[in-house]
């Protein structure tokens, strides 16, 4: 009995959602790239500006998420949850803002979510 669930787990468990310290600071500096961001957009108004959304989101995200995944989730959340208050400031920037990082967020979850459990079930045998 134990041997057959032992066949059936195949690679690590995955390990339970924590919050940790980092992860809040995480958020707080995603918030705070975000802010900037929204700032700059509000003051030139260009194509690039507007872009720029996508690559301060995912680039930092990405690398953040290698180190630790859940650093690298609280950095897009506070990122996209920035821009709900810069609603008041300007509504198409900060909604903007908040529905592409949300995306982006849940475009990068279910990769690293599919990738960590692929890459976990992987074992090596010895031959």
């Amino acid at each position: 009995m134990a041997n057959k669930q032992s066949e059936q787990t195949v690679g690590k468990d995955e390990p339970e959602f924590k919050v940790d310290v980092f992860t809040i600071v995480f958020i707080v500096i995603g918030a705070v790239v975000s802010w900037i961001n929204m700032l700059i957009i509000l003051d030139s108004m260009t194509i690039p500006s507007y872009l720029s959304i996508i690559f301060t989101t995912l680039i930092p995200g990405i690398i953040i998420g290698l180190k630790n995944r859940y650093w690298g989730y609280g950095y897009m959340i506070g990122f996209s949850g920035a821009g709900i208050p810069f609603i008041y400031v300007d509504v198409f920037i900060g909604g903007y803002t908040f529905a592409t990082a949300i995306f982006l967020f849940i475009i990068v979850l279910l990769i690293f979510w599919k990738a960590w459990r692929s890459l976990s079930s992987i074992t090596t045998v010895d031959s």
